[in-house]
């Protein structure tokens, strides 16, 4: 053998005794009682309460029978078996809350006073909107006279979705119209396509009234967020008891399941019936506060601007503008919103083509505080120069207009400002030049 044969040779032996070397230690260390100690040490510390324990063990049987039954005692409620399973049924004691439909229908985006309304609101295994996602516990509302009726329905376990969804589709009226809080985006496609899942028809309905549209259109402006619980602490001045945060909700159902105890579902199902007449009691705040011109006076200036967008949207020009004419009384009072009242009612009764009383509420802009005044001499200023082909009196108010940015300077919004600034400079420069030839 040659000299390099021969070092190929040790090497080759060198290489496969290490090998065995590694793999003897490997096995070795399974059995180390060193290392055993070690993860042992590891595995304590990460539990500093013991041997941690599964949350159903000891907690008896947990089939759908025993989980209803269960479910029931807790809630107060009534567990019933169907030939798809159980549910769990509670009605709730009726609250007195007296709600005028005709009033409310004069309102924008609301449904005839012959609709039935059925307030509706979910909690679901999940805050998401996938497919494993579980409606476990649905609350409905509908009024029956001057009262509200509560009826909640529980899925005692997840195996028994059919049974609730038949029980909510047998309350569902055909004809009724769905009242939620972020219900269009949520819970009912959430519900539409548990149905599917379950060959089901969802139950069909005459309408849809997601609340928290509304809501950000008229009153965002004065809420710091669209949360409903914000709506019933700054609309309703109703403050609630402590209540389980929304994101706790599915690891309590979850717990249940799995032979937690039952007492959280009873705070769930409070937080559940407390959103369904929270639903309820907006309704009834729009109707008392918004639903007619006598008591449109009383509302905040801000909230009937965005009300006469409503009515401008819907083509309801003169509801639009009996909304503005209340948004803009009390003008020299320096309000903000009076001020925006007034502009969109002028433009607005412009475009209808009511030009004088447009010129009427352009008149009374000019008395408003800040750089606003000078575009009410602004515009009072084209009325005369195009209209009443005044030109002395449109300089004269171009004049007061230049007087109006003066006095309100250091005021306003400074991109209104200049924007102002430029009008009346390119308006002046027009008007002499026509009172130039007009007067040759």
């Amino acid at each position: 053998m040659t000299v390099d044969g021969t070092r190929l040779q040790r090497h080759l032996e060198e290489l496969r005794r290490g090998r065995v070397a590694v793999e003897h230690a490997d096995r070795s260390g399974e059995a180390d009682p060193e290392i055993r100690r070690v993860i042992a040490a590891v595995v304590a510390a990460g539990e500093p309460f013991g041997t941690p324990q599964p949350v159903w063990q000891d907690a008896g049987s947990a089939d759908a029978a025993s989980l209803a039954t269960r479910l029931a005692e807790a809630v107060d409620g009534d567990a019933v078996e169907t030939s798809h399973g159980w549910y769990v049924r509670r009605e709730l004691r009726p609250v007195y809350l007296p709600l005028d439909r005709s009033r409310l229908a004069a309102m924008p985006a609301m449904p005839a006073p012959a609709t039935p309304l059925l307030c509706l609101d979910t909690e679901t295994t999940g805050l998401g909107s996938a497919a494993g996602t579980v409606a476990f516990l649905v609350g409905i509302g509908w009024w029956d006279g001057d009262r509200m009726r509560l009826l909640q329905l529980f899925l005692p376990d997840l195996s028994e979705e059919g049974a609730l969804l038949d029980a909510l589709a047998a309350e569902v009226p055909p004809d009724s119209c769905l009242v939620t809080y972020n219900g269009r985006t949520f819970d009912w496609p959430l519900l539409e396509t548990r149905f599917r899942m379950g060959r089901r028809v969802p139950p069909a309905l005459d309408g849809h009234l997601d609340l928290l549209l509304l809501v950000r259109r008229l009153f965002r402006h004065r809420l710091p967020d669209a949360r409903l619980q914000t709506v019933e602490r700054h609309l309703l001045r109703r403050h609630r008891a402590p209540d389980i945060p929304s994101w706790e909700i599915p690891a309590a159902y979850h717990s249940f399941l799995r032979g937690g105890p039952a007492s959280p579902i009873r705070v769930i199902a409070r937080h559940n019936a407390e959103d369904v007449v929270t639903l309820a009691r907006l309704l009834a705040h729009l109707e008392r506060g918004y639903g007619e011109g006598e008591v449109r006076r009383w509302a905040p200036k801000g909230d009937l601007v965005r009300l006469a967008r409503l009515f401008r949207h819907e083509g309801r020009i003169d509801e639009a503008v009996e909304c503005l004419e209340a948004a803009g009384e009390g003008i020299h009072g320096g309000d903000p919103e009076v001020a925006v009242a007034t502009v969109e009612l002028a433009r607005l009764l412009r475009r209808a083509g009511r030009i004088n009383e447009a010129a009427i509420a352009w008149s009374r802009l000019v008395t408003a505080p800040g750089p606003l005044a000078a575009l009410g001499w602004i515009e009072l200023a084209k009325e005369r120069e195009h209209r009443e082909r005044d030109l002395a009196g449109a300089w004269a108010a171009t004049d007061e207009a230049l007087l109006a940015l003066y006095r309100s300077r250091g005021h306003g919004q400074a991109l209104l400002r200049r924007g102002l600034e430029a009008d009346l400079a390119g308006r002046r420069v027009r008007l002499a030049r026509r009172l130039e030839r007009a007067a040759v």
